[in-house]
């Protein structure tokens, strides 16, 4: 039975109203992580595991089962028209064991392997920066292996399409825990895998992200979570390289019938551009649930989501 203790749904109603004139990097892949302000690395307990970190997979629930949509802008506001700057996002998900299985669909930032050129509706070249608006659809699919009782490696091959073409790419991670804290990193499309036709080609940029978190509950169900999460590696925008650092609360109440979570995250290059998000999850009975987040930012960078979310 969990005691009660304010302060963590405090902390996420506030963040909740704190959306205001903030910055939004990159589509959403997933309801709760995004929630969370995208500090989630060390925490992937659920079926998103096989994007935000293939390992995670291994550390949830017997069977996890995610289905989430939503919208999402990316663009630049010194762009002339906002035609085709909004889109969807999307994940299905599913994680048993040792075995994850993904399909989603994501919004990010590129940049041209060659002269810069514009490739076509599907990106497009932002003013004054060699940069290309992409969404992508992924399917991935994470198989891991435990390293001795605390340990275990991920790796995700993936098959890629967008703008015209079609790529194959590979995901990597590794998760670490010791009693209630937990230590993981990722490295997602690590062959840099080229978009675009062959005269002016553009490549989806290596990432990799490093983040711990702490739980009331693990190894099972924790009342709260904190996460804090950060970039290793720039990533490019419109407005100037990004390299963020995020920090994320989640808080269960009523018998994991109602969850609150919230996150804050900044650049820690150039200018801060920092975000808040928000989100919610509702029990419709036990083992499933109903959830949704919002990110507040530039007029031309929001996004949120609604889905639902099956463990066994």
């Amino acid at each position: 039975m969990f005691t009660n203790t304010p302060h963590p749904a405090l902390i996420a109603v506030v963040l909740t109203l704190a959306a205001t004139d903030l910055a939004h990097a990159q589509g959403p892949v997933g309801t709760r992580a995004s929630g969370m302000a995208g500090a989630f690395v060390a925490v992937a307990d659920d079926a998103t595991a096989v994007y935000w970190n293939p390992a995670g997979v291994a550390t949830g629930s017997i069977v996890s089962v995610v289905l989430d949509a939503g919208r999402f802008r990316l663009g630049s506001s010194r762009l002339q028209s906002a035609e085709n700057e909004e889109d969807t996002s999307a994940i299905v998900a599913l994680s048993a064991t040792a075995f994850g299985l993904a399909y989603y669909r994501m919004g990010t930032y590129v940049t041209p392997a060659a002269e810069p050129a514009v490739t076509g509706p599907d990106s497009r070249e932002e003013v004054g920066r060699n940069v290309h608006a992409l969404t992508t659809d992924m399917v991935g699919v994470s198989l891991v292996q435990s390293i001795g009782q605390n340990i275990v490696v991920g790796v995700t091959p993936k098959f890629v399409w967008g703008a015209g073409s079609r790529k194959g790419d590979v995901d990597a991670g590794l998760m670490v825990w010791v009693n209630h804290v937990r230590f993981g990193v990722v490295g997602r499309n690590l062959t840099t895998p080229e978009f675009g036709d062959d005269s002016s080609p553009f490549e989806l940029n290596r990432e990799v992200r490093v983040g711990g978190a702490w739980g009331s509950g693990w190894t099972g169900i924790s009342r709260v979570i904190v996460a804090v999460d950060g970039d290793v590696m720039s990533r490019p925008t419109p407005d100037g390289d990004r390299r963020d650092v995020a920090a994320g609360l989640e808080t269960w109440w009523m018998n994991q019938r109602l969850g609150l979570r919230g996150g804050v995250r900044r650049s820690t290059i150039g200018d801060a551009r920092a975000a808040v998000a928000a989100g919610i999850s509702a029990g419709l009975k036990p083992g499933m649930l109903v959830e949704a987040h919002v990110v507040r930012g530039h007029d031309d960078e929001r996004s949120w989501s609604v889905g639902a979310r099956m463990t066994f």
